[in-house]
């Protein structure tokens, strides 16, 4: 482990060195209502995935070994979690560093269809995370129920120039009955959201976690139009189940 974070932190240093405090977020600057995450680290199951050819996807800690995120990033393949960072221009105190060992994509899943849905894929860790006041798992939303205009937030890592920084922004979701009319055929298993700016989240934001009411409500899959389309984390939760239990 301490071998993999001596080769990590160079990599990350050089693709983010240390920043100045007069931070400007790449959706701010998009007009979007994008900000960095609290100084109090509100998001403590957020986890960043580094995958090969320096590819990245955001995740969310549900339980000490298990990290969820959308099935497409299997493409990179993520190999590195890094859970209680805020910033990834220097390693903090706060960081706890796994490699992965197993990938369990859902069966439904295809690249070549991601209007199709089943948009999520579960990385087991080589080991358990420690519960502190940086890095706690999320509990899953598990009623399928959507309250029409609620709102949300949407996390992500946010890049400019070179800094890699926790970000949120507001999103409200839609009931399903009211994306329809602009998505017809929007798989009751997705969720649809929209914020100020279109870009919210970022097109390349793939497995960013929605959040409501501090559980985990869905899983940034893509972009149509204005809207951000998630996997509805409700409609997975029994899957979610089994493979913690059979992993």
């Amino acid at each position: 482990m301490e071998h993999l974070q001596t080769l990590l932190l160079p990599l990350l240093l050089l693709m983010c060195p240390p920043a100045s405090t007069d931070y400007a977020w790449k959706w701010r600057e998009r007009g979007g209502e994008a900000k960095a995450a609290s100084r109090n680290h509100s998001a403590p199951y957020v986890a960043y995935l580094q995958g090969r050819d320096n590819h990245s996807c955001a995740g969310l800690l549900v339980a000490p070994g298990w990290v969820m995120t959308a099935a497409q990033c299997l493409v990179h393949e993520p190999q590195t979690v890094i859970l209680g960072a805020r910033t990834l221009q220097s390693r903090e105190k706060s960081w706890q560093t796994f490699e992965v060992k197993e990938y369990h994509s859902h069966p439904g899943f295809k690249i070549s269809n991601l209007k199709n849905g089943n948009d999520i894929l579960l990385l087991k860790l080589n080991g358990n995370a420690t519960r502190s006041d940086y890095v706690k798992p999320i509990s899953l939303e598990r009623s399928s129920k959507i309250q029409g205009s609620t709102e949300c937030r949407v996390l992500s890592w946010g890049h400019r120039r070179d800094r890699v920084t926790l970000c949120e922004a507001t999103v409200t979701i839609f009931k399903s009955r009211d994306c329809l009319p602009y998505y017809p055929g929007l798989p009751n298993k997705m969720i649809c959201g929209k914020s100020k700016s279109s870009e919210v989240p970022a097109k390349d934001g793939a497995g960013d976690p929605l959040v409501c009411k501090d559980k985990a409500y869905g899983i940034f899959s893509y972009q149509y139009r204005s809207f951000g389309i998630y996997t509805q984390v409700a409609h997975f939760a029994s899957w979610v189940d089994t493979v913690l239990k059979s992993a």
